[in-house]
């Protein structure tokens, strides 16, 4: 690989590629399209913000689900003494 070349990590090397080819297939997808850049790069940052928003309500989900989790634990515990 090219990024062998300049003594690059192999996991630096594997984002960097990953991005180049998102980066290609967006403009590629604008041109064939004929999407302004600007649009399509609109569509991007709401589709990201979206995925973001929904890896925020997952884990907020799961801390409130370990929260009641430990609640009922504790209650069960202290009825038991």
């Amino acid at each position: 690989m090219i990024f062998s070349l300049l003594n690059v990590p192999k996991k630096t090397a594997t984002v960097i590629a990953c991005v180049a080819i998102g980066v290609v297939s967006i403009w590629g997808l604008s041109m064939w399209q004929d999407i302004s850049l600007p649009e399509i790069l609109n569509l991007l940052l709401a589709s990201v913000l979206m995925l973001g928003s929904i890896i925020v309500a997952a884990l907020l989900l799961i801390a409130v689900f370990k929260l009641l989790g430990k609640a009922i634990k504790k209650l069960t515990t202290s009825g038991k003494n």
